[in-house]
C-alpha cells in the first residue's frame, strides 16, 4: 500500500521512478500512478517540475493531454495521479512494427498538434515533443504526456547548469544556444515525429550529443521519400519547412503542419486520414466531443476531460499496420513492464499481461496539492544533471582534456595569421571545396617527437616559450595535443588547447564531441554558429568547422582545420578577454 492506493502493476520504470497501475480504495477507482524515487522526491528542482507538470495538465482541459486527477506526497515521496491510459507509446510501436503507413502518421500527429496548440494558446511550450511521450490506444487515438519540463512565459526556468533540457534527436537548433525558446521548438520537434513515423527512424539518428548538434545546427534536412519508399515526396516539403533551422522559418503553429502533411496526401489518403481520426474520437470521447467533419485540425470545446474508452488488451497494431475500422489480431502480450530507453519511465501505459483492464473513473475536477510537504533539499541535485547529458560531457571532458579540465578544458588555437571569415549557413556553393591535407605518417606512435614538433609549429603566434606543454591525456582520438597558457597577442586567449589527429574523419569526431561540452551561441557579430570557415583570400576552399559558446561562463572558441589536421579550442574568461576579443583573435590567427 502507498497511501490510499493499492499497486497492482508496474507498468515501467526509469531513472526518476516508476509507473504503477493501481487501485486506489477510498474512490474505488482504477488509475495510473507515477511515484519518484526518495532522491528525486527530494531533489528541489525536481520538485518544482513535478509541481509544474500537475498545474499545466490541470489548466490543459484538451482531450489529447492526459488528465491528472491528484499530485502530492506520502511518506516523503512525490507522486501524480492521473488517468490509466489503455495502449502504448509511440516510441515502442515503431520500435516494434517499423515506420507507419503516411495516413496514420499524419493522423497522429493532428492530434498530437492539437494538444500543443492548446498548450501554446496558454504561452505553454512542451520543449520534449517526442515518441515516447505521445501515447496511442488501439484505435490511434493519441495522447501528449509529460509536460514536466514545459516551459510558461510566467514561470521561471527551472535548468541551472546551462544545458538544454529535452531529447536530443528531436530539438530545435536554438535549443543550443542562449536564444530564446519559443512555441516553433515544439514545431520542430514535431515535424522530427512525423519523419520517424514515416521512416522508422530519427533524422539524424546518432547516440552521440556532439553529432547530433552539429546535425541540427548544420545538416541538411533529411528527405523522408529518400529514406523510405513509397512516402510521398509532397511531403519532403513539409518536413523542410517544419524543420527549419531558423524558428522564423517554420509554421506558425502545429496545426499549420499537420494541415499541410494532410494536403500533402492524395485525396484518398486525405480521406483516409479524416477517417482515423473520426474513429479515434468516435471510440476515446464523449459524443459530444465527436465531430463528424474531423478532416481539419481543430480543438474540441473545452469541457472537461473525455472518459476512456473501454477496457483493451493493448495498444500496438500487426506489423503490417491494418487501415484503421478494421480490427486487428492482438499482438502477443508483455510480460515485462516496458523501459524508456531515455531512462524515465513509460508513462501511464496500461499494457497487462493478460486478460482486460478495468475502466478509468470519470476524471473529478483538478484538486490541486494533497499533503504537499517540501522536505529540506539534501545532498546534489541529481536530476538537473539531464540525464545523460551530462555524462557524455563528463566523459569528454575528464577522459579528453585531462589536466586542462580545472583550466575551463575548451580552448581554440588558429593557423596562421591571415584574415578569417564564418560562413552564412546558406551561402555555400557547390563550387566550394575541401582544403587539401597533408595525411600524418601512420607510423608514428601517438606521442611521436614528429608528431609533436608538427603540432607546435602549427599553433598560432603569441604564446612565449614554454606556455604550450604536452598533454599527459591527449584529446579524444589526437595523436598528440597540448594544453597553452595566456596568449600574449592582442585579445588572446587565457586558456588553450590543440590536438592534432591522422585524418579528417577522426579530426570531424573530435569536433562533433566537443561541441557537446559547451553551451552553443551565435558568434560576434550575428555569425552563424557552428558552420563552415574559410579564409577571405580563397573563399571557396572550406578549412573546417567553427563554433561559439560558452563553458561555465567563459567564452569560447573551437573549430577544426582541415588542412593542418588540427583542432582548437580557446578561452576568455568573465573578466576578459570576452567572447568579442577571442573571436577577433581567432579570426586574425587562423
Amino acid at each position: 500500500m502507498f497511501g490510499p492506493y493499492r499497486f497492482t502493476r508496474l507498468i515501467g520504470r526509469g531513472g526518476m521512478g516508476e509507473v504503477y497501475q493501481a487501485e486506489h480504495t477510498i474512490k474505488g477507482w482504477t488509475v495510473a500512478v507515477k511515484l519518484m524515487s526518495e532522491t528525486v522526491s527530494k531533489d528541489p528542482v525536481f520538485r518544482e517540475r513535478m509541481k509544474r507538470e500537475a498545474r499545466i495538465a490541470g489548466r490543459l482541459q484538451e482531450p489529447h493531454v492526459v488528465p491528472i486527477h491528484d499530485y502530492g506526497e506520502i511518506d516523503g515521496q512525490m507522486f501524480l495521479e492521473m488517468r490509466l491510459i489503455e495502449g502504448d507509446d509511440l516510441d515502442s510501436t515503431l520500435q516494434r512494427y517499423g515506420p507507419m503507413p503516411p495516413t496514420r502518421a499524419v493522423a497522429i500527429i493532428t492530434q498530437v498538434a492539437s494538444a500543443l496548440d492548446a498548450a501554446h494558446a496558454l504561452g505553454v511550450t512542451h520543449r520534449d515533443v517526442k515518441p515516447p511521450n505521445i501515447l496511442i490506444t488501439r484505435d490511434d487515438f493519441a495522447y501528449l504526456v509529460d509536460f514536466g519540463i514545459a516551459s510558461a512565459k510566467t514561470e521561471e526556468k527551472l535548468t541551472s547548469l546551462g544545458a538544454p533540457v529535452g531529447t536530443w534527436k528531436y530539438m530545435g537548433p536554438e535549443r543550443f544556444s542562449d536564444g530564446e525558446v519559443t512555441p516553433r521548438a515544439d514545431i520542430y520537434s514535431l515535424a522530427c515525429v512525423l519523419y520517424e513515423c514515416l521512416t522508422g527512424a530519427a533524422p539524424y539518428p546518432s547516440d552521440s550529443a556532439g553529432v547530433l548538434i552539429s546535425a541540427h545546427m548544420m545538416n541538411p534536412i533529411p528527405r523522408p521519400s529518400a529514406a523510405r519508399e513509397g512516402v510521398p515526396r509532397p511531403l519532403d516539403a513539409v518536413i523542410a519547412r517544419g524543420m527549419a533551422k531558423r524558428p522564423e522559418d517554420r509554421y506558425a503553429s502545429a496545426g499549420e503542419l499537420a494541415q499541410a502533411a494532410r494536403d500533402a496526401l492524395s485525396n484518398p489518403d486525405r480521406d483516409r486520414v479524416s477517417d482515423i481520426v473520426r474513429r479515434s474520437q468516435e471510440t476515446a470521447l464523449p459524443e459530444r466531443f465527436v465531430d463528424p467533419k474531423t478532416v481539419r485540425h481543430s480543438r474540441p470545446p473545452s469541457a472537461g476531460p473525455p472518459r476512456p474508452s473501454g477496457p483493451i488488451r493493448s495498444g500496438a497494431r500487426p506489423l503490417n499496420h491494418p487501415p484503421a475500422g478494421r480490427r486487428a489480431p492482438h499482438p502477443p502480450q508483455m510480460p515485462s513492464a516496458p523501459t524508456s530507453s531515455t531512462g524515465n519511465p513509460t508513462w501511464a501505459l496500461a499494457r497487462p499481461p493478460s486478460g482486460p483492464i478495468p475502466g478509468a473513473p470519470p476524471t473529478p475536477p483538478f484538486s490541486g496539492p494533497v499533503s504537499w510537504q517540501p522536505a529540506a533539499p539534501r545532498g546534489r541535485n541529481h536530476w538537473a544533471i539531464v540525464a545523460g547529458v551530462a555524462a557524455v560531457v563528463l566523459v569528454l571532458i575528464v577522459a579528453a582534456i585531462g589536466i586542462w579540465a580545472a583550466t575551463k578544458d575548451d580552448g581554440s588555437a588558429q593557423a596562421g595569421g591571415r584574415s578569417t571569415t564564418t560562413a552564412p549557413p546558406t551561402t555555400q556553393t557547390t563550387a566550394s571545396t575541401t582544403a587539401p591535407t597533408t595525411p600524418v605518417p601512420s607510423s608514428g606512435s601517438s606521442g611521436s617527437p614528429a608528431a609533436q614538433a608538427r603540432l607546435l609549429a602549427a599553433l598560432p603566434t603569441g604564446y612565449p616559450a614554454g606556455s604550450c606543454k604536452p598533454d599527459d591525456k591527449t584529446m579524444p582520438g589526437a595523436m598528440v595535443s597540448v594544453t597553452c597558457g595566456q596568449n600574449t597577442d592582442s585579445n588572446g586567449p587565457r586558456v588553450s588547447g590543440y590536438g592534432l589527429y591522422s585524418d579528417i574523419a577522426a579530426l570531424k569526431k573530435a569536433f562533433s564531441g566537443f561541441i557537446g561540452t559547451f553551451t552553443v551561441q551565435q558568434c560576434p557579430g550575428g555569425k552563424a554558429s557552428p558552420t563552415t570557415w574559410w579564409h577571405t583570400k580563397d573563399p571557396n576552399t572550406i578549412l573546417g568547422q567553427m563554433a561559439c559558446g560558452t563553458y561555465k561562463g567563459d567564452p569560447q572558441v573551437m573549430w577544426s582545420n582541415e588542412q593542418t589536421l588540427m583542432f582548437g579550442l580557446v578561452s576568455g574568461s568573465p573578466q576578459g578577454p570576452s567572447i568579442d576579443q577571442v573571436f577577433k583573435w581567432w579570426g586574425s590567427h587562423s
